[in-house]
């Protein structure tokens, strides 16, 4: 995709936003006073901890390689946003569209109109705005890839089987609106869940595809190799400090 088909593809997303796109795009959000990206897998990691019966040793191990790993990825991915300074589509689209009727949604309970193009706002609560920090890559799909890659490579399996009901008329952006019905989300597999998370960004008009996809890729490498890392300590193997050179 080039730029211009990007910014018109998060604009698609924004017109035909329906129920469960709309909570995908908040349950994942993790904005101001919440558990953060970072923290959501670690509450996922508590799900498996209690689901799998650890004692404090596994959950030990489960907890250290998992958060190393995510912890790699907000270097891996803030590494990127520094090198690239790419604008996020809120500016984008307000740019290129300007002077111009776009579809989209157009605010809190008016749902998809024709509205110009400079006006146009992502699908966030009035309180989250889009974050001031560079757009590409996504840390929202570098963080969920890293954390699901490792919780199906400590458990063997890429089993998860979660899920979460959002009640209707509770989403923080169109309170007593949206959604219309009670939605559940469920994941079969931590991929599942992961790939979830980094298409949230672009339904609540966040990140651009690019961003999401090559972040998702990343987070599969990253956690990979923390993993692996991990087991070296595990096994007696990881270096200390005073062995570096």
């Amino acid at each position: 995709f080039d730029f211009t088909e990007q910014a018109k593809q998060v604009l698609a997303y924004s017109a035909a936003l329906n129920d469960e796109q709309k909570v995908i795009a908040e349950y994942w959000a993790d904005g101001p006073s919440s558990e953060l990206p970072p923290g959501h897998w670690a509450l996922f990691a508590q799900f498996v901890s209690r689901r799998d019966g650890h004692g404090v040793d596994r959950d030990t191990k489960m907890f250290f390689a998992m958060t190393n790993a995510i912890f790699d990825a907000s270097i891996a991915s803030w590494e990127a946003k520094r090198h690239y300074d790419y604008v996020r589509p809120v500016t984008a689209i307000n740019v290129l569209f300007k002077g111009k009727m776009v579809s989209a949604w157009a605010g809190p309970g008016q749902g998809t109109r024709l509205i110009p193009g400079e006006t146009w706002r992502p699908y966030q609560a009035a309180d989250v705005v889009t974050p001031p920090f560079s757009e590409y890559v996504s840390g929202h799909s570098i963080f969920s890839m890293a954390g699901a890659t490792v919780l199906r490579l400590f458990t063997g399996s890429d089993v998860f089987g979660h899920s979460v009901t959002v009640p209707a008329g509770s989403l923080r952006v169109e309170p007593g609106i949206a959604p219309t019905r009670n939605v559940t989300l469920s994941w079969a597999l931590f991929t599942d869940a992961a790939n979830e998370a980094g298409i949230s960004r672009r339904y609540g008009g966040i990140h651009f595809i690019d961003g999401d996809l090559v972040s998702r890729e990343m987070g599969v490498d990253v956690g990979e190799q923390a993993y692996k890392a991990a087991l070296d300590y595990f096994d007696g193997k990881g270096r200390d400090r005073d062995d570096d050179d």
